[in-house]
């Protein structure tokens, strides 16, 4: 991400720690307009690159609006570098959180993402370790990313997948999303018209998670080199397939699906069936 905006938008977030997990405020508190159509200050979010949409929201009584723009005044206000600028918010807050592989990421969002471009969720635990930020540990993360369309609201639940090269305490929350990936990594220009709607984000302790069995579910072949299938006593809502980084590498209804293209190595998926929801790995050979 552009230095320039991390300094800004780096800011302690107001969250509700307890034995489950993290709870946001949801977009619902009063927020201060700092740039018109572009920026925006919502207590427990700090400012950013996003406005409050009161038009159909997903719950409550305004949304995120997270929009890429081609804007030059904007540009030179910010010193972006770039006349696109994307949809941006960030929080941080310091804690001490045990557990973090049984939490989930959870929100609600609609899209309608550019040709070409691509938007972001990407949620970590990290072990801050000194004040610099350069030496910071990433130790569990959750990410989605989500291209074309898609105006009416959906649901994500996320899990934290932990980094295997990752060792120490998780003493830092840090979620971050944007409407474009290529215009907020430096990675591209990103395309102006991208944009994403948040609301209800949650962490939650995934209480509702049953432990994978054979009489629940049943996945094979596992190790595989292609085909995988899964079998569940109820009806399949939904399949998703992430990498261990928690990069998602694939999203269906399919009780059977082609992981070929894969490269080998270790995968997490998580199954919800009939309201319940799995999590297991899989080897791809």
């Amino acid at each position: 991400m552009k230095k320039t905006l991390l300094s800004i938008f780096f800011l302690g977030a107001c969250l509700t720690t307890n034995a489950q997990g993290l709870l946001n405020g949801n977009f619902e508190q009063a927020a201060t307009p700092l740039l018109p159509g572009v920026a925006t200050d919502c207590p427990g979010w700090g400012q950013g690159l996003y406005t409050m949409e009161t038009a159909a929201p997903y719950a409550g009584t305004q949304s995120a609006k997270l929009a890429t723009i081609n804007d030059p005044l904007t540009n030179s206000l910010l010193n972006w570098g770039s006349d696109t600028i994307p949809g941006l918010i960030t929080q941080s807050v310091n804690g001490n959180w045990n557990n973090v592989a049984n939490m989930t990421l959870n929100f609600a969002y609609k899209k309608q993402i550019a040709a070409g471009d691509t938007a972001v969720v990407v949620a970590e635990f990290l072990d801050t370790m000194t004040a610099d930020p350069n030496d910071d540990v990433l130790l569990y993360q959750a990410f989605g990313i989500y291209t074309g369309s898609g105006t009416t609201w959906a649901t994500e639940s996320l899990p934290f997948q932990q980094n295997p090269n990752g060792t120490g305490t998780a003493n830092q929350f840090v979620i971050f999303a944007t409407s474009s990936m290529a215009a907020a990594f430096g990675t591209g220009t990103g395309m102006p018209g991208s944009t994403l709607y948040l609301d209800n984000v949650t962490v939650t302790g995934m209480n509702s998670v049953v432990e994978m069995t054979s009489e629940t579910l049943n996945v094979y072949p596992n190790p595989t080199s292609g085909i995988l299938t899964f079998e569940t006593s109820g009806a399949l809502d939904h399949v998703a397939l992430y990498n261990i980084n928690g990069q998602l590498q694939l999203n269906t209804t399919e009780a059977t699906i082609d992981i070929s293209n894969l490269p080998s190595g270790i995968y997490f998926y998580t199954v919800i069936s009939a309201g319940k929801t799995y999590q297991g790995k899989v080897n791809k050979l």
